[in-house]
């Protein structure tokens, strides 16, 4: 019995039984309210979604754009109407977006009403198991050359140091300065794109070890780098990062609930969308592409 009672599909079908309860005791109270079961998007909405993301990203959303704000509308006025239906607005003067945000939450509320079973924390974590490897890692040395300060002859430069080093030259010797340092120890490619751009990073994954290579392009310059080491992948034990699997995999327990509560929500109305004046209302993709 107890764990029944944390079965989260019992909870689900609580929940649906109080809304159905609920809606039912609604149109049997307010029959009159049969007709705002249907949502329509009209021109004039749209206008008003365009004009937002306008001021908010200074260009026209494009038709794919433009879509994806009257599908973010009609969730929202779904939830709006749903969250009033059960009074949820009672004694509270924030908007409607609010009011949507409260029908979440309650779905948030049912899907942490019961502690995670290990079985599924593990089956999960077995899932996903990359997201909590620890990374493959490089150390590495470079020369740098300034764009800023060198322009065009810096490629010509650091070709020239790189047969230098072949040479048997020091590397302390050549390029210019730089303000991050020359040694790097046990970094990430995501670190390592942070600093240098991914294209720098891609580069450095297939180096050879122990050898100068070169020119390698950042967004500061050019740069010849000998990787001196890697560290590959390193898998994680369930043990060890436990907490944080736990709370990802409640994090999707939450994000499922929200998606089926949302979508058995949305059986319930009609919705029509004003086609045309969504068409004429999103700006050409290929004139954003231009900005």
């Amino acid at each position: 019995m107890k764990k029944l009672l944390k079965e989260p599909l019992l909870h689900f079908l609580a929940l649906g039984a109080v809304i159905f309860a609920l809606n039912a005791w609604r149109t049997k109270a307010r029959p009159t309210e049969a007709s705002t079961a249907r949502i329509e998007v009209t021109a004039a909405i749209i206008d008003r979604l365009r004009a937002g993301y306008e001021r908010q990203f200074s260009h026209s959303p494009d038709s794919d754009e433009l879509r994806e704000l009257v599908t973010a509308h009609i969730r929202e006025e779904v939830l709006c109407r749903e969250a009033l239906a059960l009074g949820l607005d009672r004694d509270d003067t924030i908007v409607r977006r609010r009011l949507a945000q409260k029908m979440e939450f309650l779905t948030d509320d049912l899907a942490d009403a019961a502690e995670p079973e290990d079985a599924a924390v593990r089956e999960f974590f077995e899932k996903n198991a990359e997201r909590y490897a620890k990374p493959a890692r490089v150390s590495f040395r470079h020369v740098y050359f300034s764009q800023a300060k060198r322009g065009a002859k810096g490629e010509v430069a650091a070709r020239e140091s790189l047969a230098a080093l072949a040479a048997g030259a020091s590397d302390e010797t050549l390029g210019d300065a730089f303000l991050h340092g020359f040694e790097f120890a046990a970094r990430d490619a995501h670190e390592i794109t942070a600093l240098f751009g991914g294209g720098f990073a891609a580069q450095i994954a297939l180096l050879p070890q122990g050898e100068w290579n070169g020119p390698i392009a950042s967004s500061y310059g050019l740069h010849l780098v000998r990787v001196e080491s890697r560290e590959a992948v390193q898998p994680a034990s369930l043990d060890a990062v436990r907490a944080t699997v736990v709370q990802d995999f409640n994090e999707e327990r939450r994000r499922t609930a929200n998606r089926e509560v949302f979508a058995k929500l949305r059986e319930r109305y009609q919705v029509a969308v004003d086609e045309a004046a969504l068409a004429k209302a999103a700006a050409p993709a290929t004139k954003l592409a231009q900005q």
